[in-house]
């Protein structure tokens, strides 16, 4: 199981600068770890710098989009990401619903036995489950719209940065911060229950569908 990955954002500041802010990832959380302005003439001799991360195009022009087709499979989208997160929170919260009627049925077979037989069964108890608290995940979320979601998250202190000409692409980043935040927080959940299986109980550090392209 992979135990770190690193995410670059990629986006225009004008016609001439490109700009590259990169998060990184662990079973600790997620970080932001690295900003590059580069002209465009400066990008195709530092793309090396991408080498090994995952790439998020948020809006880059057509000739710097053609220069990151050399790590075409390491290119990602956040539709891919929210939908396996929803999905999973969606499947998980299914998984306690069936296992709670499931313990019910058992329970209620077990008591309608007469209590002097009852004693040669193996004992069944009624458990006091608490309902998993999984995120609600958006169906979509457009990077423009990144501070929004961080003030509606109580996250805008994130995105004060002295550096103004940035401040879009920082937003951006920490939305990738928080995502990935919430994405670990709903494994952690998944990972505490007893009646997850092995498989969807496996704490991964990103959605799956983001890891797999690392492994290309």
């Amino acid at each position: 199981m992979r135990k770190y990955a690193s995410i670059a954002l990629l986006e225009q500041i004008d016609d001439s600068n490109i700009a590259i802010l990169r998060v990184s990832v662990s079973s600790d959380g997620a970080e932001l770890s690295g900003a590059w302005v580069f002209e465009n003439q400066e990008f195709a001799s530092n793309i090396g710098i991408l080498a090994n991360d995952l790439i998020l195009e948020i809006e880059v022009s057509s000739p710097n989009s053609l220069l990151l087709n050399q790590y075409i499979f390491h290119k990602v989208n956040l539709i891919d990401f929210l939908n396996e997160a929803r999905s999973d929170a969606e499947n998980g919260m299914r998984a306690f619903e069936g296992f709670v009627r499931e313990n019910e049925e058992k329970y209620k077979e077990y008591m309608a036995v007469e209590a002097s037989a009852r004693k040669l069964l193996p004992k069944v108890q009624k458990k006091q489950l608490v309902s998993p608290e999984f995120r609600i995940w958006p169906k979509i979320l457009e990077f423009k719209q990144s501070k929004e979601f961080l003030e509606a998250n109580a996250k805008a202190g994130l995105i004060t940065d002295d550096k103004e000409f940035l401040s879009g692409n920082l937003a951006s980043a920490r939305a990738i911060q928080l995502l990935v935040q919430m994405w670990q927080s709903d494994e952690v959940e998944r990972k505490n229950r007893i009646y997850m299986d092995d498989q969807s109980a496996e704490v991964t550090i990103l959605p799956r569908c983001w890891l797999s392209r690392l492994t290309v």
